[in-house]
């Protein structure tokens, strides 16, 4: 049996030896696509091999060309798949219908036994579901970060033992069979692979090519990660009378994508002061996510202004530390660099030049090189670096005094961002003084100082702050509003009674004033009652009732008032004067103003008399 397997492996070797000159790949097709590691004959790709009941009793992937064994090309102790194109394999199964056991004379192959007297087509077998399979599970190909890629699978040459020809024709023959790559629903993956309605009219006892292809690259397309199987559907021929058939060694070859996923990002700029200058400086980074290593060319035209044309720059290899094919360099880049899946092209770009007036905007890239896999996203190939002039950024503040009287400090720079420029906290002056009270500033601390008579509402004042050199024209303004603390300003109020028994109604915050708070009428309440007399409140309005007796004399009474919340706290007092009704005297005439009065009436009389006659 040994002799027959060596015999097996010379004419797979001499048939695929034709193949290659007949089907050799080019180098840009390999760019593409890789074999699975594995070489037998000259042809690449051998990924998976089910020997049919080798060692006996077995059906497991246990050989294919090139995996080791006691003969040179199997059967190995143990599953010599390879993990990276197939990450399972499973043992070669029959459909339910079907039945198989090793050759009592050659026990190295199976016997099926069971294909139905009505399958008789290759539509038959499938719609009857009678088959001899070989499951497998694709791969994934990680990138760096340990994630899954999209890099597909292909399966390429596919080939099964002639078994039906050793042994003088012996075997079982009468039988045809129509191959597919199935899922695991048993769903077609494409077209059928082969159709062979009756193996008997093949000849030869080398392996029969169910699929030829000797280039990696598109063949059956599988996706990573997905369960799969290489089937048989079995059928028989009109010479078929016992159902049977026989299977040996079935074997395939895969390749897969090649993918290395390109990313390129940035730093923004930064700029220091130096002098009437600054110190550029920003950095970029070319990252090959894999999963597949690549060389990418790389190419930054560098800023054109400020000087940034004539920048120096270096680059390392990371995470190894080492320098890159080219390490440095002065002004614009334009260079290649291999980098294995997971590394890094870390370049650092400075110089010096004076202050940018203009935004300046330049894109760096990073492409694969001829010969490199492809990029599977074009998307970060490329970063913007923006050399933007400085600026500065001034934030309003808040001054709240602690009284209408005390003075209050603000360091009004520190809030401020300068972007491209620093701050400077002498620049400080001031734009606009407050409508009320006056402000000095000492560098960056400005202080405010109330109006004599205090601060009794909100002002603000404008500062004006720039950027060190060599920016110092650059500047900006912002607004420093201050505050006096909350208080209230009750007035005194007064009421003169309609009668001194009628009661006197007043509504007492009528004019009463709020200084940064409100005036809350329901916080009036007596402090102090009146000599004689009542008096109730309910919503500022005071009402005062005077005795039974009534009001004969001025009296008054205090109440307070505070402010509403948050500020409820703030009080104050006033006081309500309240007077008797006035007592307006009623003339009244002596005796002589009533004779004088009887006589202007006699002679009234007489006169009327007189015009009657």
């Amino acid at each position: 049996m040994i002799f027959e397997r060596l015999t097996k492996g010379r004419r797979l070797n001499l048939v695929l030896a034709s193949l290659i000159l007949a089907t050799a790949s080019t180098a840009s097709f390999a760019q593409q696509y890789v074999f699975a590691p594995t070489n037998y004959g000259g042809v690449n790709g051998w990924v998976a091999g089910w020997m049919s009941n080798k060692p006996a009793g077995t059906r497991t992937q246990d050989w294919y060309p090139g995996s080791p064994g006691p003969d040179g090309i199997g059967p190995p102790i143990s599953d010599t798949h390879d993990t990276t194109f197939l990450s399972s394999t499973s043992d070669q199964a029959f459909s339910a219908s079907l039945s198989a056991a090793p050759d009592s004379l050659y026990p190295d192959y199976q016997i099926i036994s069971g294909l139905s007297p009505t399958n008789t087509s290759a539509a038959t077998a499938v719609a009857q579901q009678q088959y001899v399979e070989f499951p497998f599970t694709t791969g994934t190909m990680l990138h760096a970060d340990l994630t899954a890629s999209t890099a597909l699978f292909y399966v390429n040459t596919v080939v099964t033992a002639k078994r039906w020809n050793y042994n003088s024709n012996t075997h079982p023959r009468a039988y045809g069979y129509v191959a597919y790559v199935v899922d695991s629903a048993g769903n077609p993956v494409g077209g059928p692979i082969q159709q062979i309605d009756d193996v008997s009219a093949i000849s030869g006892t080398d392996f029969q090519f169910v699929r030829v292809q000797t280039v990696p690259g598109p063949g059956i397309t599988l996706l990573p990660g997905t369960a799969y199987a290489l089937r048989f559907y079995v059928y028989r021929t009109a010479a078929n009378a016992d159902g049977r058939a026989s299977w040996d060694d079935t074997l395939f070859t895969m390749s897969r994508q090649a993918l290395a996923e390109i990313i390129v990002s940035a730093n923004p700029v930064t700029a220091t002061p130096s002098g009437t200058q600054n110190n550029y400086s920003y950095t970029f980074n070319v990252y090959n996510h894999g999963p597949d290593a690549t060389t990418a060319s790389i190419s930054d035209p560098l800023p054109g202004t400020a000087g940034g044309s004539s920048a120096s720059w270096t680059c390392t290899v990371q995470p190894v530390g080492t320098p890159c094919a080219t390490a440095s360099g002065t002004g614009p880049i334009d260079t290649t660099q291999p980098l294995a899946s997971g590394q890094s092209a870390v370049y650092t770009v400075t110089w010096t030049g004076p202050g940018v007036t203009a935004l300046d905007t330049h894109t760096i890239t990073a492409e694969p090189t001829a010969g490199s896999p492809p990029d599977p996203i074009s998307t970060n190939n490329a970063a913007v670096i923006n050399l933007v002039p400085p600026t500065i950024t001034a934030e309003d503040d808040s001054l709240f005094l602690p009284s209408a009287l005390s003075p209050g400090s603000t360091t009004v720079t520190t809030n401020d961002i300068g972007t491209g420029g620093t701050v400077d906290l002498n620049s400080v002056t001031i734009e606009t003084q407050p409508s009320s009270g006056t402000v000095a500033c000492i560098a960056e601390v400005c202080t405010y100082t109330p109006p004599p008579g205090g601060l009794t509402t909100q002002v603000s004042y404008v500062y004006r702050v720039c950027l060190t050199a060599p920016n110092e024209t650059v500047c900006d303004t912002a607004r420093v509003t201050v505050t006096p603390p909350p208080t209230i300003a009750a007035r005194d109020d007064s009421i003169t009674l309609i009668s001194n028994t009628s009661p006197g109604v007043i509504d007492v915050t009528a004019n009463d004033t709020g200084i940064m708070g409100t005036v809350d009428p329901s916080s009036v309440e007596v402090t102090s009652t009146p000599p004689v007399g009542s008096v109730t409140c309910s919503a500022g309005v005071c009402t005062y009732t005077p005795p039974a007796t009534g009001l004969t004399t001025v009296v008054t009474y205090e109440y307070k008032v505070c402010l509403t919340a948050p500020d409820d706290a703030v009080c104050t007092t006033a006081t309500v004067t309240v007077s008797p009704p006035s007592l307006v005297p009623v003339p009244v005439m002596g005796w002589l103003g009533l004779g004088s009065l009887a006589s202007l009436l006699g002679m009234v009389g007489m006169r009327r008399l007189r015009r009657r006659y």
